[in-house]
């Protein structure tokens, strides 16, 4: 939950986008409750389930220079209430909750801040303030302080309840209506919902996110076996399984309409045509994929005559009669993985270009085996004229 003064709406729109973008379901005024609902009431409530807590810590949100006997939300409403049921639950079964994670910005230094706090508040937060202290003289917090005060975030709750595993991940993109999963990675502010590829500048944002939470995942968990429900642009959905690679150390399973699909040992292409064409002995490889009937083809070679020369080609359609079953999905993923790898090798490209028309669980087991690859793949979303704009690039060096 982010508690903080309406007088700082870019800091609180910060603050959520990174936290949602590590896997946590945000409780946010501004977008969390429906019009016409009792916001107050509302915030109570979040107060009273949240796992984590983020006071954004300002003269606004401490009322220094209004009237001190006015109502004040965010102190009264919020911030007590929520350091009163951290202090109850301490040495309880299931923990400190809610970890309280304060930020302050534009009050001085940690000492002056606490004690701030503390004639305004009567409660004394100087021993909660954590790795992150944001710069004092900036207009609101940096977007790079959002995402270190969201991986701070992450990190204590981690460390307090270390799931065993198996865990579930959902990645929503666009704007689909996520799964009670544990953690829910939702870009869909960030990347534009149904209709909008979103900006490469966003993508990156996604990826640094879903990295940390992966990452911090690995320190925590006993069982490295994670599902995952990809509820998103297929570029979101290769970069989930890129991060959640086959060398990573994690079991991993990927839901689809009606079954989970694993990844295939063996890959399986009796059900595509198409094939590699080399035209230069070294260069860029693009990769069209259509498994949907989307003429990805065509759009491909529009994509390709703004590139500079590239190497070579893979094109591959489906042509099966059958449905794209849960076994069917992960045997092409291997399948076209294996003859990305094998173009790979004759073209040895610094990019990997991939423009994908296939359902998300596809998208996700290609990522998963497209490593050691030593390129960058450079995901393509259809912008709203039809034609493929760059999303996201996953650097080769990406752990």
């Amino acid at each position: 939950m982010i508690s903080y003064s309406w007088s700082d709406p870019v800091a609180s729109e910060l603050l959520h986008d990174e936290l949602a973008l590590r896997g946590f379901t945000v409780i946010h005024d501004r977008h969390s409750f429906v019009d016409g609902s009792r916001i107050s009431s509302n915030m109570s409530s979040g107060v009273e389930r949240c796992d984590a807590f983020v006071p954004y810590l300002t003269r606004s949100s401490l009322y220094l220079d209004g009237d001190q006997a006015a109502d004040r939300p965010a102190v009264v409403g919020e911030l007590l209430p929520a350091l009163q049921r951290r202090r109850e639950n301490l040495g309880a079964e299931r923990g400190d909750r809610p970890v309280i994670v304060p930020v302050a910005h534009g009050l001085g230094g940690r000492a002056a801040t606490a004690e701030l706090v503390r004639r305004v508040t009567g409660e004394d937060i100087g021993g909660l303030w954590g790795s992150v202290w944001l710069d004092q003289q900036s207009k609101h917090i940096l977007p790079h302080e959002a995402a270190a005060v969201a991986d701070a975030t992450l990190h204590a709750v981690l460390e307090r309840d270390r799931p065993e595993g198996p865990v579930d991940v959902t990645v929503v993109t666009r704007g689909s209506s996520p799964v009670s999963n544990a953690f829910t990675v939702d870009a869909t502010r960030l990347l534009g919902g149904d209709r909008r590829p979103g900006e490469s500048a966003d993508w990156s944002r996604f990826l640094i996110g879903l990295r940390s939470l992966v990452l911090r995942l690995e320190t925590v968990v006993s069982h490295r076996s994670v599902r995952l429900d990809v509820r998103c642009h297929l570029s979101a959905a290769i970069a989930t399984g890129r991060v959640l690679h086959q060398a990573s150390g994690w079991s991993l399973t990927v839901a689809t309409r009606a079954d989970d699909a694993a990844p295939a040992e063996v890959g399986d292409l009796t059900t595509i045509a198409g094939d590699f064409d080399q035209h230069r002995e070294r260069g860029d490889l693009i990769v069209d994929i259509d498994l949907i009937g989307h003429d990805v083809a065509t759009l491909a070679s529009e994509l390709a005559a703004g590139l500079p020369p590239i190497g070579g080609r893979l094109s591959l359609r489906w042509v099966g009669d059958g449905d794209l079953d849960a076994e069917t999905i992960a045997a092409v993923a291997r399948g076209v993985a294996d003859r990305v790898r094998t173009a790979h090798g004759k073209t040895k490209p610094g990019r990997i270009h991939l423009a994908v028309a296939a359902p998300a669980a596809f998208g996700a087991l290609l990522g998963h085996h497209l490593t050691s690859l030593r390129a960058d793949l450079v995901t393509y979303e259809l912008d709203a004229d039809g034609s493929y704009v760059t999303a996201l690039t996953i650097p080769a060096d990406t752990p």
